[in-house]
Parts: structure tokens; C-alpha cells; sequence
């Protein structure tokens, strides 16, 4: 099955990547080790589901750097986590795990990547170098490593940038036993128009003057979001292949800052696969600062995205879609946060409403909460599977 080899390929790279790294246990790596629990108020929408109310977990990462030469370095970030209600009992990934060198005023970086194309805070459809990690993360914040080698230039406020990515990695999504699942069946098989180690190629601009940002990008290569292919067996789904196809996108990234506002938008336009289509996300971010006699602040976040992708396109989050978003920071030594986002479709008039709490604990532990409550899915092909999955999440967390 396709997950089974998705999983055994994250362990792979994860023990690879820790047995390298025996040492940096004597050089106190940086990471986290914690702990959080899900409870799930409702029965799942699928019989395969999980009926586990609560769904505990241990989880951990860890980041270390060091120098091999006076140019080089070698970068480690990995993450991990044990759950026993999921359908993958214990799960992780190498994030990053580079050799990074210069050479005149060219950076190189060679090994699993890590690379972060985005400006907008909901969705990020000009981001697509990496793969992402849907279990980890359903919203798309989690990235899986991406295997390649970079280089980068500097001209003054110029950066020229290239890619070489010699394999193209699945999409982890929820599934079987998951909750927060977005296909009614299992995967069966990934299917890649060019095959998986058919190589992908990158190149990126990005300029600076003054308060203006501006960045263009041109990616070849498989996408990264699969088509989801109906397997039936004698008239009956059984399952899904998911098919990565070969596209062309172009991208432009724009971003303004006037005052304590910033204005920004990412522009796409795909072309090959099942469609040709063109897609904006475009926002403003506002802080307010000092709002007391201390040092906290309030951001607020809007958001709107729009693409023209027909119905045999990959299915992808913020289509036709509006973001809201709003964040207290108190900015002292306890660092509490809370976090209020709501997104509605205004295609299928679906409602997500994600609450966030956080607060540190001493000098080096956090504990967390989230309220998750879908509504009015039903309709929405990419939230539909989430109807019976509002939830309440516990998290602490230390900090090495």
C-alpha cells in the first residue's frame, strides 16, 4: 500500500539522518520533546476511522548545526511522533539535512531541503518546491524534506536563485484509521507522469527597493498536489491511485509595507496536467502595537484567493476562498498568544474556525490549546470529511 511505503520511506531518512548525528547529542542539539492529546466529541464519519475519543501522542524534534569547515556547515532538522490511535503508529520525517557551502558570493546547499516560497499567512499557492505533510498538519504548515541541491547568488539587493530536485516526493494525507480524512478510501497507488525520479528545476528572483518586495519564480516538474483517481473493483470504490502530473508554473510574489500595515500577494499561472489555470492570493496585515502600558500587540489578518481550475484539476484548499485572522501577542516573559482564524468558502459556504492558545512555562516549556470546528461541510469536496471532526486539542511542549 502506498502509505506503508510513505512510512517506511520517512523512516529511512529519519534514522539515516539521527545516525549521522550520534555526536550532536554532545554538542546539545537544539528541538522539543512534548506530548498532546485530540478529543474528538463525535462518532467518525467512516467505518474505518478510529472510535478513540481521545487521541494521544508523543512527539519530538530536533535541530543542530555545525561547522565542518570555515565555509561549510552541515544543518539537521528531523521531527517524530508515537501515536497509538492513527494509522501510523509512529511517524516523522528529515526536514532539512544539508551541507551548506560558499563560494565566492554564491551559497550552496546540497542534501534534503527545506525551502520556504511564501508571503501570505492561510495559503501559500505559489509554494510548491516541497512536499507537505497533510497528518502532520492538515492546514499545509508541515513540510516534508525535499531531496535536491540549490545555489544562490547575491547582486546588491538582487538574489538569483536555482534548483535541481532529482526526485519528487507523495503527499502524506490522512487515512484508514485517521480522523480529519478528505477521501472516503484508501490510497492505492502514486502514479508520476514522468516517474518519481524524474528531476524537477527551479528558478527564482527576488529584488528589494526600499519597502517593496518582489520576487519571481518558474518552476518545471510534477506538481505537488495529486489527482485522485476512483479505483473500483465490480462497480465498488475501493480505493484511490493518486496521480502526480508534469506542469509548468510561473509565480510572482509581491509584498509592500506602509506604516504597520503590509499589503502582499502571490500570483500563479499553471500550465500542463489536466488544466491550465491562473490563481491569486492576495492580503493585508495589520499591528498594533503597545496596546497596553506593556509591550503586547494585535495583528489582524484578511485574505482572499481565487483560481480558475476546472473540476479535473487537483483538488486544493483556498480556491475560492476568504481568510480572517486575528492574533494577540502579549510580548513578555510568559509570551501568551492567542490565535483566531476563520476561513469561508464562498463557493460551497463552508465555515473552518480554528482557535489557538498558547503560554510559556518558565524558561523552556509551552503549553498549548486549539478548538477545530468545521462547519456547513458538507458540500466542500476538500473539507466534506471533516464533518464529524470538530475538535480539542491539549499540547505541552519543552524545549531542549
Amino acid at each position: 500500500m502506498k502509505q506503508a511505503r510513505s512510512t517506511i520511506e520517512s523512516t529511512v531518512l529519519l534514522s539515516a539522518a539521527l545516525l549521522f548525528s550520534l555526536d550532536a547529542i554532545a554538542q546539545m542539539p537544539r528541538g522539543h520533546i512534548g506530548v498532546d492529546a485530540l478529543y474528538f466529541p463525535d462518532d467518525p464519519l467512516f467505518p474505518e476511522q478510529s472510535t478513540a475519543s481521545t487521541i494521544p501522542s508523543v512527539l519530538g524534534s530536533l535541530d543542530w548545526t555545525t561547522d565542518l569547515t570555515r565555509d561549510t556547515r552541515f544543518d539537521l532538522g528531523a521531527y517524530l511522533r508515537v501515536a497509538r490511535h492513527t494509522q501510523d503508529k509512529i511517524s516523522g520525517d528529515i526536514k532539512e539535512a544539508v551541507i551548506r557551502s560558499r563560494i565566492d558570493r554564491t551559497d550552496i546547499k546540497l542534501g534534503i531541503l527545506q525551502e520556504n516560497w511564501s508571503i501570505l499567512e492561510a495559503w501559500n499557492p505559489i509554494d510548491l518546491l516541497n512536499q507537505r505533510d497533510m497528518v502532520e498538519d492538515f492546514q499545509g504548515d508541515v513540510k516534508l524534506g525535499q531531496p535536491g541541491v540549490t545555489a544562490s547568488t547575491f547582486y546588491q539587493d538582487l538574489v538569483i536563485s536555482a534548483w535541481v530536485l532529482p526526485y519528487t516526493r507523495e503527499r502524506r494525507i490522512a487515512e484508514q484509521k485517521d480522523r480529519l480524512r478528505t477521501l472516503s478510501a484508501p490510497l492505492i497507488d502514486s502514479v508520476f507522469e514522468n516517474g518519481q525520479s524524474d528531476s524537477s528545476f527551479a528558478l527564482r528572483f527576488q529584488y528589494r527597493l526600499g519597502d517593496f518586495d518582489i520576487a519571481a519564480s518558474q518552476f518545471w516538474g510534477h506538481a505537488r498536489e495529486p489527482i485522485y483517481q476512483p479505483v473500483l473493483q465490480q462497480s465498488t470504490l475501493v480505493g484511490f491511485d493518486e496521480v502526480y502530473e508534469e506542469i509548468a508554473q510561473s509565480g510572482l510574489e509581491l509584498r509592500y509595507v506602509a506604516g504597520d500595515t503590509v499589503l502582499k500577494a502571490e500570483l500563479i499561472s499553471q500550465t500542463g496536467g489536466s488544466d491550465s489555470f491562473v490563481g491569486s492570493g492576495i492580503g493585508s496585515e495589520t499591528t498594533f502595537n503597545q496596546i497596553t502600558d506593556g509591550f503586547s500587540s494585535i495583528t489582524v489578518y484578511l485574505e482572499a484567493y481565487y483560481d480558475t481550475r476546472n473540476e479535473l484539476a487537483p483538488l486544493t484548499p483556498f480556491q475560492r476562498d476568504v481568510f480572517v485572522g486575528f492574533r494577540y501577542n502579549t510580548n513578555d516573559v510568559n509570551d501568551t498568544l492567542l490565535d483566531v482564524r476563520y476561513t469561508h468558502d464562498v463557493e460551497f459556504h463552508s465555515d473552518l474556525i480554528d482557535v489557538r492558545a498558547s503560554r510559556r512555562l518558565g524558561g523552556a516549556q509551552t503549553i498549548s490549546a486549539q478548538i477545530l470546528l468545521p462547519q456547513s461541510v458538507s458540500e466542500d469536496p476538500a473539507l466534506k470529511g471533516f464533518e464529524n471532526d470538530p475538535y480539542f486539542k491539549l499540547s505541552w511542549a519543552w524545549y531542549l
